[in-house]
């Protein structure tokens, strides 16, 4: 195939694929040493971009959860910012209680306003007549 014909085929292809952010985003987490406490644990969570393509901090949802406890604690969060590409953002969490060992675990993305509103089936608002109107 000509490989001018191939580039206009490989950008529609890109641009109908889903944005899976998670293929080059790596995220790690470990507990903040300076600011934690007995009922307390901060944990700093990382996300590194290993790929050529900015993403918005508010689309990287996460969960971290305390290893080795029964039941597991866990609190999600989110991103703040633009993730660029080769950098790297971090965030805050906190925990109740003290932990030594987590996991973080990516969420998948929310809906898009104009998908939620789709969903959303409202019933027609019924106005009571005001008093002293005809009408």
């Amino acid at each position: 195939m000509n490989p001018i014909l191939a580039l206009p085929l490989l950008l529609l292809l890109a641009a109908d694929a889903p944005e899976q952010p998670w293929a080059e985003i790596r995220l790690t987490v470990f507990r903040d040493p300076y600011t934690s406490s007995d009922q307390v644990t901060l944990c700093r969570v990382r996300a590194d971009n290993q790929g050529g393509r900015s993403w918005s901090g508010r689309s990287l949802a996460f969960e971290v959860r305390s290893v080795g406890v029964s039941p597991a604690v866990r609190a999600r969060g989110r991103f703040g910012l633009v993730l660029e590409p080769h950098g790297s953002l971090e965030t805050l969490v906190a925990l109740p209680g003290r932990h030594d060992r987590f996991e973080v675990v990516p969420l998948p993305p929310r809906e898009s306003p104009s998908e939620r509103e789709q969903k959303v089936r409202r019933k027609p608002s019924r106005h009571k007549p005001r008093p002293g109107r005809n009408g």
